[in-house]
């Protein structure tokens, strides 16, 4: 979620206005006052969103936007300024390069400085869930593999592979009894490799299942907003 901005102007009354106006709506702002400042504040800090002014002293926005996005492409920059027509050429040039920004004029109003923001965090909040949508972590704890534990997972990786784009999943088999240091204390698995490695709710299942020559598996989803769930089968 975008929280955190960075206001790069050499104009105080505008970084004020920008930090007053946003730090009610809950984002927290710092403020550089030329370029090479803001660099090393976004580098310092990862930034979520950067208001950037064109003309200021030393090193312009132009030459600041460069250096922020060789740092870091995926910033998310919003030039606002009322120089865009002299910087034009400038501006286009960056853009021919690849380099991805906004653009707007001043005078910004409340609404619009606002308006910016929230859209910003709409737009990462959205890339944050596609992003973890579909991302699957599968572990097959298998006490024995053989051939028909083999079929398994053949058959499991092809219909991830139907489902999942590249990337967007990990198939892992783990054969406990083929695990150094393996050891049973009271019928349960307790070597410092397993307590380890295993999660804790298999780790627990494979006390009971250590003579047998039987198959689980542990369904690890993983995502940004609810962190690790486990489920086993």
């Amino acid at each position: 979620m975008v929280s955190k901005i960075l206001v790069i102007d050499d104009d105080p009354a505008v970084r004020g206005a920008f930090k007053l106006i946003l730090e009610e709506d809950g984002f927290t702002v710092k403020e550089a006052d030329d370029g090479l400042k803001g660099i090393e504040m976004a580098k310092a800090e990862r930034p979520d969103l950067i208001f950037l002014d064109l003309r200021m002293p030393g090193i312009d926005g132009v030459e600041t936007l460069r250096r922020l996005k060789a740092h870091d492409e995926t910033l998310n920059i919003y030039i606002v300024t009322a120089f865009a027509s002299e910087f034009m050429e400038q501006l286009k040039s960056v853009h021919d390069e690849g380099l991805q920004f906004e653009l707007a004029s001043k005078p910004l109003s409340s609404a619009q400085i606002r308006n910016i923001a929230q859209v910003s965090r709409l737009a990462q909040v959205q890339e944050e869930r596609r992003e973890s949508h579909h991302k699957l972590v599968l572990t097959l704890y298998v006490v024995s593999l053989n051939n028909e534990t083999r079929r398994l997972v053949e058959q499991i990786t092809a219909v991830l592979g139907s489902i999942y784009e590249p990337g967007r999943w990990v198939f892992d088999v783990v054969e406990v009894l083929g695990m150094p240091e393996k050891a049973l204390e009271k019928d349960v698995f307790a070597t410092p490799m397993l307590v380890r490695d295993v999660p804790t709710p298999v780790l627990k299942l494979l006390g009971d299942l250590s003579r047998m020559s039987s198959v689980m598996a542990a369904i690890t989803t993983q995502t940004k907003a609810t962190g690790v769930q486990t489920i086993i089968l």
